[in-house]
């Protein structure tokens, strides 16, 4: 959190607003410091808060959102465009790895493992 901090400014969002929307292109990548947000993604819903983030599948693959994001709380959040995050992607190997298990993580929380 410290080495995302001192790349970027940290920015305040507002109650109910929508930070990313399913299908649409990526944009920036979200480190919640305070407040809560909603991930929906069609078939589940899941609250995001401090330490968590959002919005890195689709900088990862440069495809659609994959889940609509909203606050459901006034929040502070560190923002970082699509540059900054694979910035600190290349320069941080504990960041890529905490980035790559919640991306794991998510398509095992989204797709139905095999019976048998």
């Amino acid at each position: 959190m410290r080495f995302i901090a001192s790349h970027v400014e940290d920015v305040d969002i507002e109650s109910g607003k929508t930070l990313c929307r399913k299908g649409e292109s990526g944009g920036d990548f979200f480190v919640i410091l305070e407040g809560k947000a909603e991930v929906d993604t069609g078939t589940t819903k899941k609250t995001l808060g401090p330490g968590d983030f959002f919005g890195e599948i689709a900088l990862i693959d440069d495809g659609p959102r994959t889940a609509t994001v909203r606050s459901v709380t006034a929040m502070r959040s560190l923002v970082l465009s699509h540059d900054q995050f694979r910035d600190v992607l290349r320069q941080n190997a504990d960041i890529t790895v905490k980035v790559l298990r919640a991306v794991t993580e998510r398509l095992r929380d989204a797709t139905a493992l095999p019976s048998g």
